[in-house]
């Protein structure tokens, strides 16, 4: 600016020149003073342009920084679904497993010499939704089990069924579903074994609804109450885990 100043006292001074006999316009240091203003223009309108350009490249440069961060959390997200996916499988698998070497173990030999008009118990019933569930056809293991439920609702595996028909919804993400199955199971069973177990998953469906302080509520109350069971021990895992995340 302080150049364009200069330049344009020059050029006054040559327009107020009148004692010259030359034209202002063709004096040598009026048409120098003129290609420096031309060319201060052109400098100035190119600053301008390399300006703009740098803003439009710090807004790409910020753009590319907030999708690099979306994509990583995407990456992430994808990765914590996947493991968490791997482990309910993993606990499912457990759970029939271990349920199977006591239902294998009560059958004794009087099961085994059951007339063949006997087989369709409510024990082989159960057991076929069981298996259904082990093999993942989860849809399948739903609609057994809850025909097992209003075929056999007296049934002494009547809130095993309940159970795990909570666990087919909670292994499908269906937590709101999940989370009324096994609050039936310590509703109407309130004895039953699979108490602790319907708590400690009651307070994971909570959990996955970001329900942390009735999460939290439901997993002290397994600690507070079966505190010698595995389902405890699962239970403090899953406080200690949410203490970390400051849930």
């Amino acid at each position: 600016m302080a150049a364009r100043r200069t330049l344009g006292v020059v050029l006054l001074a040559f327009a107020l020149g009148g004692c010259s006999l030359t034209k202002p316009e063709e004096e040598p240091a009026y048409v120098k003073a003129t290609a420096v203003e031309q060319r201060v223009d052109r400098i100035e309108r190119q600053n301008e342009a390399l300006l703009e350009l740098q803003r439009q490249l710090e807004s790409e440069q910020a753009e590319l920084r907030r999708l690099q961060g979306e994509l990583d959390e995407a990456q992430h997200e994808a990765k914590s679904g996947r493991e968490q996916q791997r482990d309910l499988y993993a606990d499912l698998d457990k759970r029939l497993t271990a349920l199977e070497a006591r239902l294998q173990g009560t059958a004794g030999p009087a099961a085994a010499a059951a007339p063949a008009a006997a087989s369709q118990s409510d024990r082989d019933v159960y057991q076929a939704a069981l298996d259904r569930l082990k093999t993942r056809d989860y849809a399948g293991a739903e609609h057994a089990l809850k025909d097992f439920l209003v075929a056999y609702p007296q049934s002494a595996l009547a809130d095993n069924a309940q159970y795990w028909l909570g666990e087919t919804y909670y292994v499908e993400r269906r937590y709101p579903e999940a989370l009324e199955a096994f609050q039936q199971v310590v509703k109407e069973h309130p004895d039953s074994r699979k108490v602790p177990d319907s708590l400690l998953k009651a307070g994971y469906a909570q959990y996955e609804q970001k329900r942390y302080r009735e999460a939290r509520e439901l997993l002290a109350r397994v600690v507070q109450s079966y505190a010698d069971s595995p389902a405890a021990t699962e239970a403090r895992e899953r406080l200690r885990r949410m203490d970390a995340e400051h849930h």
